[in-house]
């Protein structure tokens, strides 16, 4: 089962311990939770879990300006890429929002990273225009029904 658990002090060596190879969409374990420092008024960075095993990180908005919320530099470790686990932990995330009442959940994709986009195209998500600080990356969206 795929849960997100807050990174925290008791876990913080557990997920700077995630391997990453290939860093050219999103920065390693070390990257993602200097941004979630740097966000940390309105973001928090989560663990990602298969059972009891971290294996990716993501940072979640969870102040939600008008029931729109975001998530940024989403990875899974390498050793649990390319075994299925992307749009199981696409869905919890927005399942985490929609216990938030979300309307509307936003994230931004490199445009060149045609795996996440299938996956999150697969959850929902459609491009919605262009990054307004970096024209590589696309800003995609979805509207949450209620």
């Amino acid at each position: 089962m795929i849960t997100l658990q807050p990174v925290t002090k008791d876990n913080y060596n557990e997920c700077l311990g995630l391997k990453r190879e290939k860093t050219d969409f999103v920065g390693d374990a070390y990257a993602v939770l200097a941004d979630a420092y740097i966000y940390r008024d309105t973001s928090l960075a989560y663990a990602i879990y298969l059972d009891e095993n971290a294996i990716g990180l993501v940072i979640l908005d969870e102040c939600g300006k008008n029931k729109s919320y975001e998530f940024t530099d989403l990875f899974i470790a390498d050793d649990y890429r390319n075994k299925g686990y992307g749009e199981g932990v696409v869905k919890t995330i927005i399942n985490h929002f929609i216990l938030k009442s979300a309307k509307s959940i936003q994230m931004q994709v490199h445009k060149s990273n045609k795996v996440a986009i299938h996956i999150y195209q697969k959850c929902g998500f459609s491009i919605n225009k262009v990054s307004p600080w970096d024209d590589d990356f696309w800003i995609m969206e979805m509207i949450v029904d209620r």
